[in-house]
């Protein structure tokens, strides 16, 4: 059974283990990320009695939380590898040894001291929340004060995002009034300078050095590039769901690549939404102005809460390009902390998810994604309606059923898009240099 809130996040750094772990008197769980040169090799979920830790407890308990994950870096070198290839990897997930653990570290610190062959903008979409912005841009001084190029797209011009912009010396500050998060993500790559262009959410804050493994990432052939996101708090009940309930950001401690073999493999829709979270993402500049950029049809703002980016994703696998997660780039989440914002949160996905499937077979023609839109998941939505009230009664109840349903039935009056996609790009011509 799931403790109740508040929890408590602890990072443990592997190269300097605390002799005593402590946590607050008030927690009633304890998530803790076992890390090493900031790579979050483990995890594992704790319960206060087993607080204080000693060293020995907490070194056991880290060989058993990372042991799998050492064995799978060191067998693909810290190299991405296809999601149907882990079960190999993964056939020997003993406790790693001394050496390992060396070696590993090795391979780690030669990842971070690589230098990007790339150029990248930072492109940050916004709409009326000043105070996470402020936030998103503190955590990135070191950016700002080596002079990468920072875009701060406003979606809903006004004066108090204008002035924490402002407040940042050497940030620039574009505006994009028309609400849609896709339009505010194809205002920035037009606006950005870099060969790639880096979004980060104006509620996550992003670790420092996490830029350079998104762009070290970007191999030939690959488009696009994912990072993990943590939670920065677990203080809510509403925050705990959001994080295990809706699944946000984050698909392990191993990095994947997902090109078209994923996709022929893939017996269902292609689950592109797990890949990774717009979050934390690196697109080619290039690669999107080919593509037409981000469907401004559809995400925040547009039709649902979510799917801009995944629907993206599934357009550069079907044009043959490849996407890679890097759990080396670690930004840390704001998640919402009230039951109200999370219920509009599952209205959204439930919305904006269905929307996607929708425009992605209005454009590839792939009958798996309209089978999931269709079928599948009014399924699985039924299935998890029947459960809900023995979960009642059971003092379990599930409050993210009904906002899941309603926004299912909502995303259906986009049912034509599915058979209309778009006629046009969603930039406008773009001119060509002479090298491309």
């Amino acid at each position: 059974m799931r403790p109740s809130a508040p929890w408590t996040i602890l990072h443990v750094d592997l190269d300097a283990l605390p002799t005593r772990l402590e946590i607050p008197a008030e927690a009633r769980g304890v998530l803790l990320y076992f890390r090493m040169q900031g790579m979050v090799l483990g995890l594992t979920h704790e319960m206060p009695e087993a607080f204080p830790m000693e060293a020995g407890d907490l070194a056991r308990r880290a060989a058993q939380a990372i042991g799998g994950t050492v064995t799978l870096l060191l067998a693909c070198g810290l190299d991405p590898v296809r999601p149907h290839e882990l079960p190999d990897l993964w056939a020997d997930r003993g406790v790693p040894a001394a050496e390992d653990l060396d070696r590993l570290s090795d391979l780690i610190r030669a990842r971070r001291d690589a230098a990007p062959a790339l150029t990248a903008s930072i492109v940050i979409c916004t709409r009326r929340r000043p105070r996470d912005l402020a936030n998103c841009l503190d955590s990135l001084s070191t950016e700002i004060a080596g002079d990468r190029d920072i875009v701060v797209v406003d979606n809903g011009p006004d004066p108090e995002t204008r002035a924490v912009v402002e407040a940042h010396p050497g940030v620039r500050y574009v505006t994009e009034p028309t609400p849609g998060l896709s339009r505010a993500r194809n205002a920035g790559v037009l606006a950005a300078r870099g060969d790639v262009v880096v979004f980060v959410d104006d509620d996550v804050r992003p670790e420092p050095g996490w830029i350079e493994p998104l762009l070290g990432a970007f191999a030939p052939g690959v488009d696009v590039v994912c990072g993990l996101v943590l939670p920065e708090t677990l203080a809510a009940e509403a925050q705990i769901a959001f994080q295990y309930d809706l699944g946000f950001g984050g698909m392990g401690q191993v990095p994947l690549l997902y090109d078209r073999v994923f996709l022929d493999r893939s017996p269902a829709s292609p689950p592109v939404w797990d890949i990774g979270a717009g979050a934390n993402m690196a697109v080619r500049r290039r690669r999107v102005l080919e593509l037409g950029g981000f469907d401004e049809r559809i995400g925040p703002g547009a039709a649902g809460g979510c799917g801009d980016d995944s629907e993206y994703w599934s357009r550069v696998l079907h044009a043959g390009g490849a996407i890679v997660y890097e759990p080396l780039s670690v930004v840390r989440h704001r998640h919402r902390d009230s039951w109200d914002d999370l219920k509009r949160q599952a209205y959204g996905y439930g919305f904006g998810h269905i929307v996607a499937l929708l425009a992605q077979y209005g454009r590839n023609r792939d009958r798996r994604d309209l089978r999931r839109a269709l079928w599948t998941m009014p399924v699985w939505l039924a299935r998890r309606g029947l459960k809900a009230p023995l979960q009642r009664l059971l003092r379990k109840p599930d409050r993210l059923t009904g906002p899941w349903l309603r926004g299912y039935a909502g995303s259906l009056a986009y049912l034509p898009m599915a058979f209309r996609p778009p006629a046009t790009s969603f930039l406008p011509p773009q001119p060509r240099s002479d090298d491309e």
